[in-house]
């Protein structure tokens, strides 16, 4: 062969020219791929040996601006992120801080709580803090469980952040920065069981003194039928049994739907109440309380029981119920009050359990 340079003959294959010492072979850089603008960038790093792509959203005309999305295996895979990044158009969420997503959640589901239960769920974020600026994205099982760790001496604490680390990872789901919920995972000490409160004597004679109020009357019902607020709002006419003497309702579980509920015998004033219900129902649906959940809460429950001075608080200006969440009368008290006032009447348990729907 000859040399490039001198073009003197020299030994076939060889690397330099042993005349001029120039070297017969160059090694030309493979020609990468130039992505086009707003397509996002994939850059490679030599440090991760296992995710070695990089994958950006689009930035700026001039370059600037763009969103880390990821780390990959693959150029495929991270192609594929780059893709989905851009046809989701939810750029902002993409590097989000925890505590980014919980403003997010937050603003929406606020919305529909009372105000105790507002500052219920913002004393349970205060404990997040430690992972308040990780990204969502990162957050695994080990992060939400070390700070339960950290008020594990306080069960009731624990709970109230396990609840609402499971709606922030839900809401993260929804939005795809996390492929599984990880805080159903947490585990939670064994605490004390909290003694339910119920309507007391004094409470139940409060309310048969001003059982002409309707609304009254619905608290007796639910108090002596054992129903949950959902399970009279799905109540129509064809649900009530009047002439047969009980009602067949119920939700939540297998043991709890469309099971069969007598009117007490003892008690012929809730029967009447019941079919006061009938007579009112809304003509369309058949619905007996045509209303949604928030509305019967205040409405219906809350602020009956605050004028009669049972349920100590008051309904602010934005109609929600605010009280001392330690104390309180919850409508769920209605089915506890009616279980303890069956075992003192000395129902047999098999049909308390079947009564109240659970298995």
């Amino acid at each position: 062969m000859l040399c490039i340079k001198c073009k003197k003959e020299i030994a076939e294959d060889s690397t330099f020219c042993n005349y001029c010492g120039k070297k017969q072979t160059t090694t030309k850089k493979p020609r990468t791929h130039k992505r086009a603008h707003g397509t996002g960038t994939i850059r490679t790093d030599s440090r991760n040996k296992n995710n070695p792509y990089c994958a950006y959203g689009p930035g700026t005309i001039s370059g600037s601006g763009r969103i880390y999305i990821g780390t990959y295996k693959t150029y495929a895979e991270a192609q594929q992120a780059v893709d989905d990044f851009i046809r989701n158009g939810r750029p902002q969420l993409y590097g989000i801080t925890v505590e980014g997503i919980y403003e997010l959640w937050s603003r929406v589901h606020f919305e529909e709580l009372t105000e105790g239960s507002v500052k219920n769920y913002r004393s349970s974020w205060k404990h997040m803090e430690p992972i308040a600026n990780m990204k969502m994205s990162d957050i695994r099982l080990a992060h939400l469980q070390d700070i339960i760790n950290d008020i594990w001496e306080t069960p009731r604490a624990a709970y109230a952040l396990k609840v609402l680390e499971k709606a922030i990872c839900e809401y993260a789901m929804k939005n795809d920065l996390i492929t599984q919920n990880y805080a159903i995972h947490v585990t939670l000490p064994k605490g004390k069981a909290v003694e339910k409160m119920i309507f007391t004597e004094n409470d139940l004679a409060v309310l048969w003194n001003n059982c002409g109020d309707e609304k009254i009357q619905t608290i007796l019902v639910m108090i002596y039928m054992g129903f949950r607020v959902g399970e009279v709002l799905d109540l129509t006419v064809d649900n009530i049994h009047l002439d047969e003497g009980y009602i067949i309702g119920g939700e939540k579980t297998e043991a709890g739907k469309d099971r069969t509920v007598p009117f007490p015998p003892s008690i012929p004033e809730i029967k009447e109440y019941v079919e006061n219900w009938v007579n009112n129902a809304d003509p369309n649906s058949g619905k007996l309380f045509p209303t949604t959940y928030q509305t019967f809460r205040i409405n219906n429950y809350y602020e009956p029981l605050m004028k009669l001075g049972i349920v100590d608080g008051y309904i602010d200006k934005e109609r929600r119920a605010v009280f001392n969440t330690e104390t309180h009368i919850t409508p769920h008290s209605t089915r506890h009050t009616f279980a303890t006032l069956s075992v003192k009447a000395g129902m047999r348990p098999k049909e308390l359990q079947k009564i109240i729907g659970h298995k």
